[in-house]
């Protein structure tokens, strides 16, 4: 297991956007929630770097290591979630398919405006597949030097607000990426859909009525989109570690803050031994929980196949942000249910990293398939 030391490049990254989260996000993040996230705050977290933060330099991005990747989404999800889930899916899942599949050409044309802002929206889910990826029903049917993109994905982050999107249809060899832009003629993006959380994050349905695609804006292999999907999809899962990371963080430090600070029977509720009991296991799991991340994410910096690590950092981060998000609400008793304190929302954030870039039971399917029993000769 690696070491939890951060280099001094890592911590001043973390530190950075720890300090613009306590300016810009901390104090409105209640009105976020509410109303969304306004575009010149996400124009101006593309100014400085942060939404092309793992991009190449030669591109335009930051050329960070995932390790300050990493720090920066965790601190962003510390003080919204729902930001947080913008940056990360426009990095791990958008931007690292252009990475890791586009050609020079592809990279050259769409990775500095992704550097730069333009945010990417990530197209494999749809309303009859979700975990289940190959029962995919969009379609991309070849016509001269051009595919046209037919069908619905459901569940899309950011496609409010996206100007690329890489999408998974099935061809002729079988599913395949592309990368259609949103000016093209009949895409279009319905409305968002009413989520318990991370709402400050637009989730849409995007729709494909014979979307014109250029062939030469194929991602990768031909019939290979099955493949190019599981491999983003273990960065999407490191990035979704990362958010429930720093939702248990806030949720633990506002626990600590309060039952400090409450009195009840003449001292302070954190004096209560029930009570240091459930920080001691709240510290615990969470402290686990940043072992298996930077386990895989050293695997990732090295890298080596971390599809087994990723999921083992995703399903134990995840279960332990809602397990300390539910905590904070029981030690601010009554309070914690009202809209007074941040812990009803840290709790409705913290619900959909169990469920989004695999579900809790998909990613346990992944780490216990390791061990399944060996075929017979």
């Amino acid at each position: 297991m690696t070491s939890l030391k951060l280099t001094d490049e890592q911590l001043e990254c973390r530190n950075m956007a720890r300090e613009f989260c306590q300016k810009r996000v901390y104090p409105v993040t209640r009105k976020l929630d509410e109303e969304g996230l306004p575009s010149e705050l996400v124009a101006e977290m593309g100014k400085l770097g942060y939404l092309g933060c793992s991009i190449a330099t030669e591109y335009g991005g930051m050329g960070l290591d995932p390790f300050a990747v990493a720090c920066i989404i965790e601190e962003f999800a510390r003080a919204n979630a729902g930001l947080a889930t913008l940056m990360a899916a426009h990095l791990s899942l958008g931007c690292k398919t252009m990475e890791l599949y586009g050609s020079p050409e592809q990279k050259k044309k769409y990775l500095p405006e992704m550097a730069a802002g333009a945010i990417t929206s990530f197209c494999l889910t749809e309303p009859n597949a979700g975990t289940d990826v190959l029962s995919i029903q969009a379609k991309a049917v070849p016509e001269e030097d051009h595919y046209i993109l037919n069908g619905e994905k459901q569940f899309i982050t950011s496609a409010d607000v996206a100007k690329f999107f890489v999408v998974f249809c099935k061809a002729e060899k079988g599913p395949t990426c592309f990368i259609a832009e949103r000016s093209a003629e009949g895409l279009s993006v319905g409305a968002p859909e009413k989520k318990l959380g991370i709402r400050s994050s637009k989730t849409c349905p995007v729709h494909f009525q014979d979307v014109k695609v250029p062939a030469g804006n194929m991602l990768g292999e031909l019939g290979k989109g099955f493949r190019v999907a599981l491999s983003v999809l273990d960065y999407g899962r490191l990035g979704v570690a990362a958010g429930a990371l720093g939702i248990a963080e806030q949720a633990f430090d506002e626990a600590v803050d309060y039952t400090q600070n409450r009195v009840q029977f003449g001292k302070s509720i954190s004096s209560f031994q029930a009570t240091q009991f459930k920080f001691a296991d709240m510290r615990v799991d969470i402290d686990a929980s940043r072992y298996l991340l930077h386990h895989a994410l050293q695997k990732a910096m090295d890298g080596e196949r971390f599809s087994i690590e990723a999921a083992k950092a995703k399903l134990k981060a995840s279960e332990t942000a809602s397990a300390v998000a539910d905590e904070n609400i029981q030690m601010h008793g009554g309070y914690g249910y009202t809209q007074d304190y941040n812990a009803e929302r840290l709790w409705r954030d913290a619900r959909i990293t169990r469920i989004y870039e695999g579900t809790s039971e998909a990613m346990r399917m992944i780490i216990g398939g390791a061990f399944g029993a060996k075929k017979g000769k």
